[in-house]
């Protein structure tokens, strides 16, 4: 009996794919391969054997996964019965997330794993590999067939290609989350390395400053909090515009997923900003308190302190830091920056866009 195939794009994908599998396959083991590579092989209860190697499919010129040209050799080349192909490349048809996609007369179904969200995916990703490998049927999204209207005559797509997408109020964000999600922002931060330096040198001047000490004092929590929105958000804006990540217009098949695209990066630089952020913060609350006598600050402010007085100066100089930061990206290379900011997939996709800069 042959197995059914699982192919995933390595990062999320395979991560995700991997500890599904683990924890349903009886007698799940990892193997190698006589190419190389690592396989996961077991038995699905009650309807055979399954493996699990990590891999990607090709995509298009006009960005789509070419599905339909390669699952036959795919299916030749490892001797499998179906394939389930599981890729963090975020996939839209008639301006909407799809879930699943179906080659034409083929054996292979794809599963676009932003469309899952960024919470609950685990859950939701092993309903639809359930759905498939035990019944061969996709189970979340509205089915739509053929072509998306939205690529005009020259798509790829077949006629009887069978699409499900998601349908409800919140379709935009749960693309946007997952997105950002398989972009992991963690990756952007070794990338960021003369950023997270000029914040850190720059946060430290204030922790020796009397004038910065008194400023935190006074300042209230949700002035605080707005100086450290202010900062970040620079920092968020500086980075997009300074390494051209934002998605110009007439580059995608519609204007909603362009700003689909140009949100999840507003998400994923965001969220590597408020890591740096809260990373010099941490810094900076030690080094204050390492720096700083407790005595020497109650006589410098004239008044009783306490932790909450170093908090708050590690705050406002973390906050200085974070407009400093931005200063100091100008020393990371754009390509790093571009190619760190956005998963393998995604990265190849906007690569295109990119080339004609």
């Amino acid at each position: 009996m042959k197995p059914i195939g699982i192919l995933a794009d390595s990062g999320q994908p395979t991560a995700d794919v991997s500890r599904i599998l683990r924890s349903v396959l009886i007698d799940a083991r990892l193997i190698t391969a006589d190419d190389g590579s690592e396989v996961l092989q077991g038995t699905w209860p009650d309807v055979g054997p399954v493996e699990v190697r990590k891999g990607t499919v090709p995509m298009s010129p006009d960005w789509d996964v070419q599905l339909n040209d390669h699952a036959g050799e795919l299916l030749d080349a490892y001797s499998w019965e179906r394939l389930i192909y599981v890729t963090d490349l975020p996939l839209s048809a008639w301006e909407k997330p799809v879930v699943t996609q179906r080659a034409a007369g083929q054996k292979a179904v794809l599963i676009s794993l932003p469309a899952l969200g960024a919470f609950g995916v685990r859950r939701r990703l092993r309903r639809e590999i359930t759905g498939l490998v035990e019944r061969d049927e996709q189970v979340s999204g509205v089915l739509r067939s053929g072509p998306d209207p939205a690529e005009g005559e020259d798509s790829a797509d077949a006629p009887d290609v069978e699409t499900h997408v998601l349908e409800h109020p919140g379709l935009t964000l749960r693309m946007v989350l997952g997105m950002v999600r398989s972009n992991e922002p963690g990756r952007l931060l070794p990338v960021l390395s003369s950023s997270l330096a000029a914040m850190t040198a720059t946060g430290g001047f204030g922790i020796f400053y009397g004038s910065i000490w008194k400023l935190a004092e006074e300042l209230t929590f949700w002035r605080l909090l707005l100086i450290s929105v202010f900062a970040t958000v620079a920092f968020t804006a500086w980075l997009i515009v300074h390494n051209r990540l934002w998605q110009r217009k007439n580059t995608q098949e519609s204007r909603w997923r362009e700003n689909v695209d140009n949100l999840a990066t507003i998400g994923t630089i965001g969220m590597t900003a408020v890591i740096l952020h809260t990373t010099v913060w941490l810094v900076m609350v030690l080094s204050s308190v390492v720096v700083i006598p407790r005595a020497y600050l109650e006589g410098e402010l004239e008044r009783d302190v306490g932790i909450i007085t170093y908090l708050s100066i590690a705050w406002l100089s973390a906050s200085l830091g974070a407009m400093a930061g931005a200063l100091g990206s100008n020393f990371d290379r754009d390509v790093e920056i571009r190619s760190a900011t956005y998963n393998l997939r995604e990265h190849e996709r906007r690569a295109q866009s990119w080339a004609g800069d």
